[in-house]
């Protein structure tokens, strides 16, 4: 997300190139293609990761979701709760990387203009919202968990 705040920053705040100082040198920085290919594709890895790590965390967790689907909690239930927990990891991810991206905009500008911020939002928003697709496929796969033989091994 940070790479992504970044080269949408220079390519929409500041047309495409940020120019600044760094210890009194001059620091230029402008945006390819390339740049905006990678930093996509980063936060596509990005989005796999966080279903990867909700898979695992409901293959970890098995049998207290199992629990849960005995006492009364209906598939869509559990869903809404890995949903939420996808939502949780996008916030913490995409705001975090957000901020930092912004950060390293501002630090080489020198200056925080208002269309930074609203990109660095922007981006943010896109990444909660891909995270949450991204738990869309764990939250699937509880329907099939196993739940009289989960209940059994306890």
């Amino acid at each position: 997300m940070a790479a992504l705040t970044l080269v949408t920053a220079a390519a929409y705040a500041f047309r495409g190139a940020i120019v600044g100082s760094l210890l009194g040198d001059t620091v230029s920085l402008s945006v390819r293609g390339a740049d905006t290919v990678a930093a996509v594709a980063t936060v596509l890895l990005g989005a796999a990761a966080v279903a990867d790590v909700l898979y695992l965390n409901i293959r970890d967790r098995a049998s207290e979701l199992a629990t849960l689907r005995a006492v009364g909690w209906t598939d869509a239930a559990l869903g809404r709760l890995i949903g939420y927990e996808g939502i949780a990891l996008g916030l913490l991810g995409a705001f975090t990387g957000a901020a930092l991206g912004l950060g390293g905009a501002v630090w080489l500008v020198g200056d925080l203009p208002r269309s930074l911020v609203l990109v660095a939002i922007a981006v943010a928003s896109t990444g909660v919202l891909v995270s949450a697709v991204a738990a869309l496929v764990p939250a699937a796969l509880l329907r099939r968990l196993p739940t009289a033989r989960l209940l059994a091994e306890e």
